[in-house]
């Protein structure tokens, strides 16, 4: 069978087997893709110290024929971003990162914004980025890409967004903010949010990826936009991520 190449970077390792390993992949080409390597775990040169999570590699690959678990065949090492194994908050941030990306995408889905969203992600925390805010600058625009933006431009219900109408609060069941006046409205459990994080996060919204560095969060906003993703995370994902847990004890 024809070989598929592509870059790719690694977002699950399992062991499989006494010998085996079962990589889940980011690629450029075809999106989310599940591998198997055969023999990975003895290999002393095709897969040693390449597959790794956060690896960025050019894989080789032959899509399944009775199943949708491809056979690795060959891995390039282009980086591991080594700081990210080396240090803790690093290495939680990063992990948090392919989280997301396992589970918000589906398989064989190509995404090509998402691809480089990840990469820029993953090179930024090596380069030693903020990892709360860089979590919240990759988190808004992911949804972006995959069609889930939470509405923050106004009052779910009214249509307004002014200090006076505080406090405002996040609802995942309404996909956006309800403002203070309208909070009798049925909307499901919401999050308080201020004025303050709302605008940073309308900001990250708007902006090219290349100018989000220039944002600055304040401690309170990184808190309360941490908390808002985890809850719209966990009301459409229906399941909790690990790694926002670690992340917020850090915090």
């Amino acid at each position: 069978m024809l070989l598929k190449q592509a870059p790719a970077v690694i977002v699950q390792v399992k062991d499989h087997g006494d010998s085996d390993k079962i990589v889940t992949l980011y690629t450029l080409d075809e999106g989310k893709i599940s591998a198997i390597a055969k023999g990975a775990k003895r290999s002393k040169k095709r897969f040693v110290n390449k597959l790794e999570l956060f690896s960025l590699l050019n894989v080789s690959y032959a899509p399944g024929r009775t199943t949708s678990l491809a056979r690795l065949d060959q891995a390039e090492l282009i980086t591991n971003y080594p700081s990210l194994h080396q240090n803790y908050g690093q290495y939680v941030a990063a992990s948090l990162l392919c989280e997301l990306v396992l589970f918000w995408t589906r398989e064989h889905d190509r995404e090509d914004e998402l691809f480089q969203l990840l990469t820029w992600a993953l090179e930024g925390l090596a380069m030693g980025v903020t990892s709360a805010q860089l979590i919240i600058f990759f988190h808004v625009k992911m949804l972006e890409i995959l069609g889930f933006r939470p509405l923050l431009n106004g009052c779910g219900n009214c249509g307004t967004l002014a200090p006076q109408a505080a406090p405002y609060r996040f609802s995942p069941m309404r996909n956006g903010l309800i403002c203070g006046q309208c909070e009798h409205a049925p909307s499901g459990p919401g999050l308080e949010v201020s004025m303050q994080t709302i605008q940073l996060l309308r900001k990250v919204q708007e902006l090219d990826i290349c100018k989000l560095p220039r944002l600055h969060f304040s401690k309170a906003a990184i808190l309360e936009s941490i908390a808002l993703l985890k809850r719209y995370d966990s009301h459409l994902l229906q399941r909790e991520l690990q790694s926002w847990n670690y992340l917020q004890q850090l915090l």
